[in-house]
């Protein structure tokens, strides 16, 4: 597991190297602060729900419009940003990785602009994002397989709620994503 604690942050690290070299105006990273800060409150808002927040479905919409690149680094930052507020610890490398990875995946959704698919992709990205944080607990705790079967079993209920979440909330925030989008894109002169 000793790999494990060194692989996630250096493909985090890549992930913000690589995002450093994206030429991002002005209005670009106001946009994506807006988004980040969004979903950090949306995630503390949420915290006496459990996995039932907003923070995911705004991450895969702006990995979906903006890329998945920015959706990445996007979730680290609000993994590691709202760990100040819920709570910190060795988890949370765990949780940036997972916002990552299922931000990474918007790239495979054919159709991944229009509402219903990125839904059902929301939907999946729960179960996705849970299992990626399993392997975390379970690298703090000792790899086993029965022992990752066995958090897989017991984390369908929260899982569900994540992916159900995620199908509501990108549902219910895509035009008004789209509408803020459009409003920063109009500034920036890019219509």
């Amino acid at each position: 597991m000793t790999v494990v604690w060194f692989s996630l942050p250096a493909i985090l690290l890549a992930f913000i190297v690589l995002f450093e070299r994206e030429r991002l105006s002005e209005t670009d990273l106001r946009f994506l602060a807006l988004i980040i800060a969004l979903a950090i409150a949306g995630r503390i808002l949420f915290a006496g729900i459990p996995n039932v927040q907003p923070a995911t479905a705004l991450l895969l919409l702006l990995s979906a419009y903006r890329g998945p690149l920015q959706g990445s680094v996007a979730g680290a930052f609000v993994a590691v940003l709202s760990s100040f507020f819920l709570g910190t610890g060795t988890f949370v490398i765990f949780q940036a990785f997972a916002f990552a990875f299922v931000c990474l995946g918007v790239s495979l959704i054919p159709w991944k602009r229009r509402r219903f698919p990125l839904a059902l992709y929301g939907l999946a990205a729960g179960y996705l994002y849970g299992w990626v944080s399993n392997i975390g607990f379970l690298a703090l705790t000792g790899f086993s397989v029965g022992g990752f079967i066995s958090l897989l079993v017991t984390g369908v209920f929260f899982d569900t709620l994540h992916g159900l979440s995620n199908l509501f909330f990108i549902y219910a925030l895509h035009p008004i994503f789209l509408r803020i989008m459009r409003s920063a894109d109009s500034i920036e002169g890019k219509e």
